[in-house]
């Protein structure tokens, strides 16, 4: 039994009453008994001692009315400050635990929070079905949390049915409520013209209201509207002021773009020592795109002590993450051993998965690497076939070592109309190798235009 309901308990006196009898044979019956069968055993207490503790009685009864909501209302306090300790520590199984204590109550913050950790699957296994009956519940309450969560379940498709316009509608629902992230992710549909019609003005009208209220995402967005020059007129000082505002929060595209202007001295004095800096704010939060920028910084040496394994390492960072630049020099570190232990095997397989992202210079590496054995089994086959692909972007070197290639012959057999249709193209395009090769055709009388 615990103290709260001890506080009401009386132990029971087991007691055998003898009735007295009045003159006439009746039981007399004052105002403090009631009746009773005589001799009969029954639970009571005696009347002087009942009237003594029925005021304590009341007034315990008084206390629990009046201090039991308090007792309620200081465990869902401490559970929300122990759950928001716990996040800050990122220790997420603890913040769920002590959130949901919240949200069980009924509380719509942590109804809220819980929904989130549902939804990316932090401290709980994620469950994004369950995160957007949470959302739903608190939206169709008027709670703008809930509304600007299932705006986003909406936009995904995310444990219920992709539709723009109901992801609009709540969008809209939150930002007419003030609600920050309502009024980015409104100014995102404005912004690509989805549901809506496109419209960067407004776009950045509802990005700036956000970003007013202090949201990140929201800073950075106005930040690549001035430094684009959407909605509002381009300003690149205006640009890196915006970007820094979110960068300083720990928003990592922000920090790579604030790198960005001191690299290339956009709004700001050039300044590699503060580019790389502000890469490394961004690379330790495991951005790509400032691994591989800072990866570069490292291999020339620009603001940065030049080290290629440190250049290695940062662009091996990004490669993992899928950056295409990063497999592309990290393929040309280990085809020339620098950094890292020459391999050309290796080299092969990190440009192999650059030439499969669009890369034409990956494409070109594998193409040589197949049509002279260098890292991989030679495949002449294989080699036409990357270098047909950088050679339908236009690129001349990859229309040169096509002619070569035919001119050559895959597996013995030389296709000469072929040859002299991609050696006239690089030539046309001003490679200055391909002549030789025309000038022997022409000799040998295997230049027909006419037939090209």
């Amino acid at each position: 039994m615990n103290r709260f309901s001890r506080l009401g308990y009386f132990q029971k006196k087991q007691l055998t009453l003898m009735v007295p009898v009045s003159a006439n044979g009746l039981a007399r019956v004052n105002s403090d008994d009631w009746p009773l069968e005589a001799n009969t055993t029954v639970s009571s207490l005696p009347a002087p001692r009942r009237r003594r503790i029925f005021p304590f009685v009341l007034l315990l009864l008084v206390a629990f009315v009046l201090f039991w909501p308090a007792r309620n209302y200081y465990v869902q306090w401490s559970a929300a400050h122990k759950g928001q300790a716990a996040l800050l520590a990122k220790d997420y199984t603890e913040a769920f635990r002590q959130w949901k204590i919240v949200a069980d109550a009924g509380n719509p913050d942590a109804q809220n929070n819980i929904g989130l950790m549902y939804w990316l699957g932090q401290g709980v296994a994620r469950n994004d079905v369950l995160a957007v009956n949470l959302w739903r519940k608190t939206a169709e309450a008027g709670n703008p949390n809930g509304a600007s969560g299932l705006s986003q379940a909406y936009y995904y498709g995310r444990g219920v049915g992709k539709d723009d316009q109901l992801a609009l509608m709540w969008a809209r629902k939150a930002a007419d409520k003030g609600h920050a992230n309502g009024q980015y992710i409104l100014g995102g549909f404005y912004s690509e013209g989805q549901a809506v019609a496109k419209d960067d003005r407004r776009a950045f009208e509802w990005w700036m209201k956000a970003a007013a209220s202090g949201l990140a995402d929201a800073q950075y967005a106005v930040g690549s509207a001035y430094a684009l020059g959407k909605g509002v007129g381009k300003d690149d000082a205006q640009a890196f002021a915006w970007f820094s505002k979110a960068g300083n929060q720990g928003y990592p595209i922000a920090q790579y773009a604030v790198g960005q202007t001191y690299s290339l001295g956009l709004g700001v004095p050039h300044d590699h020592v503060q580019a790389a800096v502000w890469w490394r704010k961004a690379s330790e939060q495991a951005n790509a795109q400032a691994q591989a920028a800072l990866g570069y910084a490292y291999s020339i040496g620009n603001g940065v002590t030049q080290s290629d394994a440190d250049a290695a390492s940062w662009w091996l960072k990004a490669a993992n993450q899928g950056d295409v630049s990063s497999q592309l020099n990290l393929g040309v570190a280990y085809s020339k051993g620098a950094g890292v232990s020459q391999s050309k095997a290796d080299a092969v397989w990190w440009w192999l998965k650059a030439a499969k992202q669009g890369d034409v210079q990956a494409q070109l590496h594998v193409a040589y690497a197949y049509a002279n054995g260098e890292g991989i089994a030679r495949d002449d086959k294989s080699a036409e076939s990357w270098w047909l692909a950088a050679a339908k972007t236009g690129n001349v070197d990859a229309e040169a070592s096509l002619g070569m290639l035919y001119y050559r012959g895959i597996d013995g057999q030389p296709n000469y109309k072929e040859a002299a249709k991609w050696l006239l193209k690089a030539s046309s395009h001003g490679h200055p190798a391909v002549q030789i090769y025309l000038d022997m055709m022409k000799e040998d009388g295997l230049l027909d235009t006419k037939t090209l």
